[in-house]
């Protein structure tokens, strides 16, 4: 591999690690734990090393959940925004470059390139009558193992859509920095 595939790839190791070590201290909470006074991480952090436990000085309120999947959704949106600006700053995409579809992951940077547009150019959340959305939408549910018909915001859970999308960039990046 050239140095600018290492570069890129330890760049890319180094924003997933930070991200997922963020997600472990603000993990997806459930409605059930109203009123608990404590709580972990959950398994797939566990299974990763970062084991952490959380004491609230009351109960937490389900708008205190909700807050906290609020965070965690921003954190995941940025995640896939940071995600495409390291790959446009190494010319793996942008406006001007076209995705090569024959390249395995191509349509994980199409998906995340998609999402980043809305993320970064919206509400960031998932409008089910715009066009864009819907094409988006139908592309990962093709492309990842996202469960549901119908949604009121976009999924992002980290191991079945942000890993997976992660993943495939990273395969793609290799492939074309290969290539030049």
């Amino acid at each position: 591999m050239n140095r600018d595939v290492d570069s890129l790839l330890e760049a890319l190791d180094t924003l997933w690690n930070n991200f997922n070590n963020c997600r472990a201290l603000f993990p997806y909470m459930g409605e059930d734990a109203v009123g608990a006074t404590s709580g972990s991480t959950g398994d797939y952090y566990k299974a990763q090393g970062l084991d952490i436990s959380f004491v609230f000085n009351r109960g937490i309120t389900l708008a205190e959940i909700k807050k906290i999947n609020q965070i965690g959704h921003w954190i995941n949106q940025n995640f896939v925004i940071r995600l495409c600006a390291l790959l446009e700053s190494y010319n793996i995409l942008s406006e001007t470059i076209k995705i090569e579809f024959s390249l395995h992951g191509a349509e994980h940077i199409n998906i995340v390139r998609r999402l980043r547009d809305c993320f970064a150019h919206s509400s960031g959340r998932f409008n089910p009558t715009n066009d864009k959305h819907l094409k988006t939408m139908k592309l990962m549910k093709e492309h990842l193992p996202i469960l549901g018909t119908e949604y009121t915001d976009w999924p992002l859970p980290i191991d079945t859509v942000l890993k997976p999308l992660y993943d495939g960039c990273v395969n793609y990046a290799k492939q074309k920095m290969n290539r030049v």
